[in-house]
């Protein structure tokens, strides 16, 4: 029997970073059982570690836009769902069921993809799915009932989450642990900008062209990302030659597709994996009540257009930007002069250090946001909560995706959707019940439980993971 090496070692300003090798590829058949320990990735011009700057950048920029017509597709029709509800004559419940069902395809979705896409490669994920996703938009535009608008919304999800399945990975794949905290914040902006920029687009287009034209639109933006993916995205799957991760020949070619899409949900058996994703969840679920519920709420107490409160989403904008340029500022830094502290060793607990600065904007921006509705100050304090809510989500979540993708580096992109699938569900969750939770609670004390909540997960949560998490993830089950 062979033995593995169970780490690969790697320094840089006189820290030593350790990852752990995935000893299920091997088995998969996608490592060789036989690695090469003379490997120095430095010397390898053909890793994507050692790519140029500006090839790097290109390809973060064009993986950050496919991720980002997830949630941009969930949400640009939230403006115009009063529109949408009377053509086909129902109820809000039901057009909020499309969004909460959405959630749930961009939620088991990447499970399949993420593993996929560890066999064949990234490129062709991302250039077939978003060509699906744009032919379901046309389709959804010119459905003319219910059911086959219902029925295409939810293909149309099962396609655009590709983007977010595999980001993690991709950014994982190109760019070294010590650069990894910038280049994943500005891929997790990419992911969560679109409830915040898409209902302002939708709003506008509904007003003007009607509301077809939000799903022509997105047909449209999925065909030019199609033709950049064709053009300028490249395999960022590597395997190392000389037997150390070179590709294993299988039996046949079936055999190295065969995978249960499943077992990435065992990694939520891992007690740090699985705290780590409850609080951000959590607070995620609460963000999609919040951006499900505002075109109602800013109608019925500020009486704005379905332009206006496209207007509205501009501050979650500006909260989710700030807080995941903030966030890729502190996390690379911070994590570096831990290590340096602890003597030039690693931990990769110290990449949730930074988190503790975007809890605070989280739960005090719930709580102002809430209760400025309910007495009804003028529109500019609620936005104001709204913002810090935003910045909190956006910094937290940065930082929790960061952690995973630097604990879990070879298996990047299962663990990204490990968390999307989380996030997602809770975000279905509490989009579905959001018109339930407002009638029984009403705004100050439904957000009030928001902020409570969130604070009394994260702060039980998160140091948890901090002191026991190197211990668990080094284990042997």
């Amino acid at each position: 029997m062979t033995t593995l090496p169970q780490s690969i070692t790697h320094k840089k300003d006189n820290v030593v970073e350790i990852e752990s090798l995935n000893l299920e590829e091997v088995e998969a058949g996608k490592l060789s059982a036989t690695p090469n320990l003379a490997y120095d990735y430095k010397t390898d011009p053909n890793h994507p570690w050692n790519w140029p700057r500006r090839k790097k950048s290109l390809i973060l920029l064009l993986v950050g836009t496919n991720a980002f017509m997830g949630y941009f597709s969930s949400a640009v029709y939230i403006p115009a769902s009063h529109d949408i509800m009377l053509y086909f004559n129902t109820n809000l419940t039901v057009i909020n069921a499309t969004i909460a069902l959405f959630l749930l395809m961009i939620a088991i979705a990447p499970l399949f993809w993420a593993p996929f896409s560890e066999r064949i490669g990234r490129r062709w994920i991302y250039i077939t799915s978003m060509l699906f996703f744009a032919i379901c938009s046309a389709i959804v535009g010119i459905s003319r009932n219910l059911g086959l608008f219902f029925a295409f919304r939810l293909i149309q999800g099962i396609f655009v989450c590709a983007g977010q399945a595999l980001g993690g990975g991709t950014v994982s794949d190109i760019f070294e642990p010590h650069e990894r905290g910038k280049a994943m914040s500005i891929y997790i902006l990419s992911t969560i900008l679109g409830p915040s920029v898409a209902p302002m687009i939708g709003g506008y287009v509904d007003q003007y062209l009607g509301w077809r034209w939000i799903f022509y639109l997105k047909a449209i933006i999925g065909g030019v990302i199609v033709i950049l993916n064709v053009c300028f995205l490249k395999e960022t799957l590597y395997a190392i030659p000389n037997s150390s991760c070179e590709k294993a020949a299988p039996t046949n070619r079936l055999q190295s597709l065969q995978f249960n899409p499943f077992t990435s949900l065992q990694l939520l058996l891992k007690k740090e994996v699985a705290l780590v994703c409850l609080p951000t969840s959590v607070a995620f679920g609460w963000f999609y009540f919040q951006v499900t519920i505002l075109p109602t709420t800013y109608s019925s107490i500020y009486h704005f257009s379905t332009g206006t409160i496209g207007l509205c989403y501009l501050a979650g904008g500006i909260g989710n930007t700030t807080g995941s340029i903030l966030s890729g500022l502190l996390s690379d830094k911070l994590y570096t002069r831990a290590c340096k502290r602890n003597g030039g060793v690693a931990v990769k607990e110290f990449r949730l250090r930074p988190i503790y600065f975007g809890i605070p904007a989280l739960v005090a921006g719930s709580i102002l946001y809430g209760w400025f509705l309910h007495i009804s100050v003028h529109w500019i304090g609620p936005l104001f909560g709204y913002l810090m809510v935003t910045f909190g989500i956006m910094y937290t979540v940065t930082v929790v995706n960061t952690y995973l993708a630097d604990s879990f580096a070879t298996k990047a992109a299962s663990i990204v959707s490990v968390n999307n699938f989380t996030r997602n569900v809770c975000g279905m969750i509490f989009s579905l019940t959001a018109v339930q939770i407002r009638d029984s609670l009403g705004d100050g004390w439904a957000y009030t439980v928001m902020g409570l909540m969130s604070l009394v997960i994260y702060m039980i949560s998160i140091p948890i993971v901090e002191r026991f998490g190197a211990r668990w993830r080094n284990s042997i089950a």
